[in-house]
Parts: structure tokens; sequence; C-alpha cells
């Protein structure tokens, strides 16, 4: 097959700008290092059970970006709406104030803190985000802002962008990310039979017109008169009119092997800091909650669900199976002995909220993961700095994925880069 169009890289980014090229008739190889598709949002079953590569739930349900991925392929993406969100706080959960109307009402802070909080929210959605991308939301609260106040804030930039420090937390990503969410009938949705669904779907959809190889480890890239001439891969050298790079930005200089590529994109390739953090998921051998929603906890933020409560399909008849995430910063993950003390606490603090977990454990599985999202949602690292959907001198090679400046975080990012890239390759093969 003579390609139209090679994908580096089977995360969500490659397999959706993939998936949309391939639909709109082009030709379409996607190479992948893995042995396993989807990249940070794979998955893999275990002894029944559907395990994700952490939290994988959609942001606007039906009106995110995933959603709008499945739509120009002509499919339609079924979602689970699962329970309310919770927070832990003060020993019990009671209802998250995740928006303004919620904070108000809510009667687990006092009113002094909610009026506080709630004006946060209307200053950030009101406030126009050219002007508040480079502001950090820590730059907005003063030495009076209430303890619980600030904590709230926590958990929301936590929740909402990975980014619980509130000085590596963009006041122009927060407000961009509040206003979606403030439009959005769901604000999040779990997709049936999770990123199985997804994954699945958009392969097929490249397999109609083109392939897809796993296992392949791209090893250079070579440029000849501004554009590039050839992809080399396992001894193999791939061409097409068309190349386009869905892996982290921090690793592309690599594959040009420290030529080709503008100055100013490699200093800032190789400085763009990732979320990080813990990540645990446990297989139980009974049902130890019912909640289905999202649970949080403030201090610290991590956050979690219990998958086979939001989609039975999760986990065998009778058995459970639990997902939670603690965001960490980068530099701590080079230091085996602090993260394990970090794990250590938060099952610590998990057998607080469901006593009896731990007797039913069937097994777990624990990663340190150094690269959750692509980029931490920070002042100097939000849409408006971040690289664009190509590549300065580089006439055919395109950008994908959640290093680039597509809006949203994670996952929204990766599929929305798909999006405005698919648009550019096909603008370009006119």
């Amino acid at each position: 097959m003579e390609p139209d169009v090679i994908v580096i890289g089977g995360g969500y980014a490659g397999l959706s700008a993939g998936a949309i090229l391939a639909y709109s008739g082009k030709k379409v190889l996607l190479l992948e290092k893995a042995t396993i598709l989807g990249g940070r949002a794979h998955y893999i079953e275990k002894d029944g059970f559907l395990l994700e590569y952490g939290i994988h739930a959609n942001r606007n349900s039906s009106e995110g970006a995933a959603a709008a991925v499945f739509r120009k392929i002509g499919k339609t993406l079924d979602f689970i709406e699962p329970g309310e969100p919770e927070l832990w706080l003060n020993g019990k959960f009671v209802p998250l104030p995740n928006s303004v109307a919620k904070i108000v009402k809510s009667k687990a802070i006092s009113t002094k803190s909610k009026l506080k909080a709630a004006l946060m929210l209307v200053k950030l959605v009101a406030g126009k985000p050219e002007k508040l991308y480079g502001k950090a939301v820590d730059e907005m609260v003063s030495r009076s802002t209430p303890k619980e106040t600030l904590m709230l804030m926590r958990v929301l930039s936590g929740i909402g962008i990975i980014a619980p420090d509130l000085k590596n937390s963009s006041a122009g990503e927060f407000g961009a990310y509040l206003k979606a969410a403030l439009k959005a009938k769901v604000k999040v949705a779990y997709p049936k039979h999770g990123t199985k669904q997804i994954i699945d779907t958009l392969k097929a959809a490249i397999d109609s017109n083109g392939e897809v190889r796993t296992g392949v480890n791209v090893e250079g890239i070579t440029v000849k008169n501004g554009k590039v001439d050839s992809v080399k891969a396992d001894g193999q050298t791939f061409s097409a009119p068309v190349v386009i790079s869905a892996i982290p930005v921090q690793q592309l200089p690599d594959l040009f092997g420290g030529k080709d590529l503008p100055h100013k994109f490699v200093k800032y390739a190789q400085s763009l800091i990732p979320t990080a953090g813990v990540s645990l998921d446990f297989a139980l051998s009974r049902k130890i909650t019912e909640k289905s929603g999202l649970l949080v906890t403030p201090d610290p933020v991590t956050m979690g669900q219990f998958t086979s409560n939001v989609d039975p399909s999760a986990a065998p008849a009778g058995k459970q199976l639990g997902t939670w995430y603690y965001p960490l910063p980068a530099g701590w993950l080079r230091s085996d002995e602090r993260m394990q003390r970090e794990a250590d606490n938060l099952k610590k603090m998990l057998g607080e909220m469901f006593p009896g977990i731990w007797e039913a454990l069937e097994w777990e599985r624990l990663l340190f993961i150094p690269m959750v999202d692509g980029f931490l949602p920070k002042p100097g690292q939000t849409r408006l700095d971040r690289p664009d959907f190509t590549i300065p001198g580089i006439a055919n090679c395109f950008l994908a994925g959640d290093t680039t400046k597509a809006e949203g975080t994670g996952g929204d990012t990766a599929f929305y880069s798909a999006l405005a890239g698919s648009e550019l390759v096909l603008n370009y093969l006119g």
C-alpha cells in the first residue's frame, strides 16, 4: 500500500486523525511503537476486568471532543452518565459544589467561604481568556481568602484541568474549562465499555482505508527540500505525501536527529512539563460501595471512581473495579521512596473512606506515571504558548496530540488537535 498519510503514534490523537483522514478517502498508515493501541489511554483485559490506564471519563459527553471526532467518521459515541460527584470532607461524603449554584446551596462550607468561591468562579468565567492565560489562579487570591475557598478552588482546578496547585493553574485555562462545562448539558460522562469503544472504533475506521501496525518503533525522520522525505522504523523506510506526528512534542527532536526543527520549537518542546502522578487500580472480590460518581478528596487532591458501578461490563458479576488518581509534580517521580510513601498514604486514605476495602482485594496495579497529560496547564504552557499543528519550515509535517495548542486538557486536547490537524492535512492534499 502506498499511503497518502503516515501517522506516527497510536494514542487518541493519532487514531483520531488517522480515522478522520481514512474516512475522508485518504490511505493511512499508522505506526505505533507499543504492541497495543491507545497510548496513555490504552486498555487491557485481566481476569474478566476491563482495565484502563487511569481515569478516562469524557468532559461534556456528547457535546465534547471525543463525540465530535466520532461524528466526523459517521459514528455515534455511546455514553453512560455516572452519578453525582462527591467530596470527602470531615470524614464523610458530601455533594461536590462544582458550580456557582451548587456552591451557594452547599452546607459543607461556611457562608463567607461560599461567597468568595462563587465570586472567584464568576470572575474566571466572565473574564476574557486572552487576558488570563498568563496569570495563575493563585494570583487572584488574597491573604484574606478563606481556607475553605482555597480548598474548593484546588479541588475544582485539580479535577477540571489536572492542576491542583493554584500556582501552576492558568486562570485562562481554568476559566475556559469552566465556560465549556457551564454550557454543556452533561458535564462528564463515561464511554460505554470505556476506552475500548473509542480505540476499537477508530482503528476500524483506519482499517477501512489503510493499515495499523503495532510494535513498530519509528527511529527517525529525514527532511529534504523543506519536506519530510522518509520515515525510518525498524530497518524499514516509509514515505508519503504527508506525515503526522502524534507523539508528545518532547520526544520529537530525537526523531529529527537534532536538526531540521526550528531552534525555538526544540527549546520549548524540551522544556514542556507534563502532569504526572500515582494511578491505583484495584479489583475487589465483592461490592464495597454503590457510588458511581467521581469521588474527590481535598487534602491532598485525589480523584477516583468505581468504574464497574458506572459500566457493569468493566468487572465480572458480583465483583468491583476501582481506579484512583493522585496528581503529583513530575519532579517527584525521580524519588521512588517518596512516590511509594505517597502511594501508601493514598491507600490508607481509601481504607478510611471505605472500611473493609483491602480485605476484599483480589489484586491491585500501582503505577507511577511520569506523563499523564502532555502539559501542565500553567502560565507559559497554555494553548497560546504550545506548538501549532504545523512545523515552521517543514511543509508536509503536521502535529497532533495533547502537547499542541488545541483547546482543553489531556484527552480533549488530543481529540481537538486531531480535528484541527486532519482539516489542515486535507487542505494541503487538496
